[in-house]
């Protein structure tokens, strides 16, 4: 008897719990320089020429990884500017929150509110240099999941302005509960997403002794 082969569950952008940016391939195309070529006949004796093409930028292969409410994981690769693109890069730097049908029932014990302590930080934007000094941290876990995104100022937070991209909480194997020797430098802007809260501590000198 032939053994029924399942097929894959499909899903929903509903269904995502998560979205990591795995890796960006830059993508280029070759550009044609054209001009004209003047005979000896004078300037109505022209030619059209095409000079040797140079490569330039054309957009971006993203590698994501996707995990679903069932569990599910899935790479998903999506060139820059399409919609499905867009929406997983929104999705990586601003989790989906937890719906209330998906909260477990554990909620139904007592809760007890967080009370933010000191050089702790909790969902926003921050400058550098003006919220938080300039220097290099240690960015602990306390509370909740989120992310830690870093940008090279306040105007621009595309992809390629990102300076630092951290995954932070107890969740998933791929959060980190602390990021260590984070480079803050003046301007830049500091973006924690979710229900994350860390502890903001200056990181100690490395030291060798060999």
């Amino acid at each position: 008897m032939r053994a029924i082969k399942k097929s894959k569950p499909k899903h929903i952008f509903d269904d995502i719990v998560s979205v990591v940016i795995l890796e960006q391939t830059q993508l280029y195309k070759n550009k044609s320089n054209w001009g004209l070529s003047f005979g000896s006949k004078g300037l109505f004796d022209t030619h059209v020429i095409a000079m040797d093409g140079v490569q330039v930028p054309d957009g971006a292969v993203i590698t994501f990884s996707v995990t679903y409410k069932d569990g599910c994981k899935e790479i998903i690769k999506e060139r820059s500017g399409t919609d499905q693109c867009n929406r997983l890069m929104q999705l990586a730097v601003d989790p989906p929150s937890v719906r209330s049908d998906d909260v477990s029932q554990s909620h139904s014990a007592k809760y007890v509110p967080i009370e933010l302590q000191k050089n702790q930080l909790t969902h926003g934007s921050y400058i550098i240099g003006k919220d938080i000094p300039v220097g290099t941290f240690d960015f602990t876990w306390v509370f909740g999941n989120g992310s830690i995104t870093k940008y090279k100022n306040d105007h621009d937070t595309t992809l390629g302005a990102t300076t630092y991209y951290e995954n932070m909480g107890n969740q998933y194997e791929y959060e980190y509960r602390q990021c260590l020797h984070v480079e803050c430098v003046e301007g830049e802007k500091l973006v924690i997403n979710g229900n994350l809260v860390v502890q903001i501590a200056r990181s100690k000198p490395v030291e060798i002794d060999l």
